[in-house]
């Protein structure tokens, strides 16, 4: 769930700890209201997508520049350090935060879905 928190263009919040069912949000005073409703709406969707299209819980996130990593693989294969000749290619994202932060909740959404979906011919 977390990880569609991003695809609305918010920071992942805290998911299962230290309840396993818990979804710990911590908004600091110079969120704006606006900002906090957007919030609210954002959590709506994401609850919406998830009983329309349960699917995008294993796809997310959507828009970021880098899918989701394999965290098993990761954990397994742990590189604590190595050479760098050049540095890397940096991924774009495939929607900008700035653009996602002008785009309307139910914008978001749809995109979301036309992603897991594809492309409507």
């Amino acid at each position: 769930i977390g990880k569609l928190f991003l695809d609305f263009g918010f920071h992942a919040p805290t998911v299962a700890w230290p309840e396993p069912l818990g979804l710990m949000i911590e908004p600091t005073e110079s969120y704006t209201r606006c900002e906090l409703d957007r919030f609210a709406e954002a959590v709506k969707a994401i609850l919406r997508l998830i009983q329309e299209h349960p699917q995008a819980l294993i796809s997310a996130p959507h828009f970021t520049p880098i899918d989701r990593v394999e965290e098993v693989e990761a954990n397994r294969d742990v590189c604590l350090s190595e050479s760098l000749e050049t540095l890397p290619t940096l991924n774009t994202a495939r929607i900008h935060s700035s653009d996602l932060a002008k785009m309307t909740v139910d914008d978001i959404y749809a995109k979301i879905v036309e992603a897991i979906q594809g492309p409507v011919a």
